[in-house]
C-alpha cells in the first residue's frame, strides 16, 4: 500500500484540491498552507469514519500525517526551531500512537509472506498456528485502537495541530527553503545509507531503519515538487518509493524477528526459531539487493544535488520562487 491518493475527488461544493504538489504559480507559502491542511483534513476524515477497512484507513492517515512532517522539514528554516520542533514532534507522536495497530498488521502479512515465498520448500502447514496466534492479537490491538480512546486521542491532537497550521511563520519561505529543505533530506539519507553498508550487524539494522524513514521523506518531497518537470520528478519518485517500500519491507522482517522471541506464538521454540531465521536471511538477502538501486539514487554528493534542485527549481519557478 502507498498511502492516501494525491488528488481528492470532486465535490458539489467546488473543484477538486490541487493534491500533494507544489504548483509552479504558487509561493512556497500558500502551496505548503494548503497542502499542510489538505493532508490533515484527509486524515482526520479516515480517522473519524474508518468505514470498511480500519487497516487501510489507519494506514492512508499515518501516511498524510507523516506527509505534514515531510512539509514541515521543507520549511523547518522559515518556521524557525521554536515552531518546528514541537510541531514535528507533535505530529510524530500522533503516527507513533497508531503504530502497534499498523505493526501488528503487518506482521500477520509478512508471515503469510514467509510462507507464499518458500512455499516450495516449507510445508503447507508451517507457521499456520503462529499466523493464527498473530492474527488473534492484531484483532485485539485493533479493537483497542479504535474503542479505547486512542483514535479519539489522535483526532484531538490533530485537530488542535490543524488550527495551528495558519499561525506558521512562512514569510521568508522560498526557493531557497526548499533547495535547503531537499538538501537535508537527501544528505540524511546518504549518510544513513553509508552507515548502513559500512557498519557492523546491529549498527546496520538501526541505520537501515533511518534509511528507510529518510528516504521516504525525500519521496514525499519528491511528489510536492513534481510539477518543476513531472517525467523528472515522476521518475525519480518512483524509484525513491522502490527503495522505501523495500527498506519498509526490510523493517517488518526485523519486527517479525523480535516478536519470535515472544514465547507465546507457539507451544514450541522450534517454529519460532525456523520463522527467525527465515526472516533474518530474508531481511540480510533484501538489503544486499538494495545496493545498487540505492548507489543510483544517492549518486551524487549532498552539494551536487542541492545545486542541481537549484538548477531545475530556478528554471520552473523562476529566479524569485514561482513563476508568472
Amino acid at each position: 500500500m502507498q498511502g492516501g491518493t494525491d488528488v481528492d475527488s470532486p465535490t458539489p461544493e467546488g473543484p477538486r484540491t490541487t493534491g500533494y504538489r507544489l504548483e509552479v504559480t504558487e509561493s512556497v507559502a500558500e502551496g505548503v498552507r494548503r497542502m499542510a491542511h489538505e493532508e490533515v483534513s484527509g486524515a482526520l476524515a479516515r480517522l473519524r469514519e474508518p468505514r470498511y477497512d480500519a487497516n487501510e484507513a489507519l494506514h492512508d492517515a499515518r501516511t498524510r500525517l507523516r506527509k505534514v512532517r515531510a512539509l514541515l522539514r521543507l520549511v523547518q528554516d522559515a518556521v524557525g526551531p521554536d515552531v518546528f520542533t514541537p510541531e514535528d514532534e507533535d505530529y510524530g507522536s500522533a503516527v507513533a500512537l497508531l503504530d502497534d495497530a499498523r505493526e501488528s498488521y503487518v506482521a500477520v502479512r509478512t508471515v503469510a509472506d514467509l510462507r507464499e515465498d518458500f512455499s516450495e520448500v516449507l510445508r503447507p502447514s508451517a507457521f499456520v498456528d503462529m499466523q493464527a496466534r498473530l492474527e488473534e492479537r492484531h484483532l485485539h490491538i485493533l479493537h483497542h485502537t479504535l474503542r479505547e480512546g486512542i483514535v479519539p486521542q489522535v483526532i484531538e491532537r490533530v485537530e488542535a495541530a490543524e488550527r495551528r497550521i495558519d499561525t506558521w511563520s512562512l514569510d521568508t519561505a522560498d526557493d531557497r527553503q526548499l533547495e535547503r529543505g531537499l538538501r537535508r533530506a537527501y544528505e540524511r539519507g546518504y549518510s544513513a545509507m553509508t552507515r548502513a553498508y559500512n557498519g557492523g550487524t546491529g549498527r546496520s539494522a538501526e541505520a537501515f531503519e533511518e534509511w528507510r524513514e529518510e528516504a521516504r521523506y525525500l519521496w514525499f518531497l519528491y511528489r510536492v515538487l513534481t510539477p518543476a518537470w513531472p517525467p523528472i520528478f515522476e521518475a525519480m519518485a518512483e524509484e525513491q518509493l522502490r527503495l522505501a517500500s523495500s527498506l519498509g519491507v526490510g523493517m517488518d522482517l526485523g519486527h517479525l524477528v523480535g516478536l519470535a522471541d515472544d514465547p507465546s506464538l507457539a507451544d514450541t521454540p522450534w517454529p519460532r526459531l525456523a520463522l527467525r531465521g527465515l526472516a533474518h536471511e530474508r531481511r540480510l538477502h533484501l538489503w544486499a539487493g538494495l545496493r545498487p538501486l540505492g548507489r543510483r539514487l544517492y549518486a551524487e554528493t549532498p552539494d551536487a544535488f542541492r545545486d542541481r534542485m537549484h538548477r531545475i527549481l530556478e528554471a520552473a519557478r523562476g529566479p524569485t520562487g514561482a513563476a508568472h
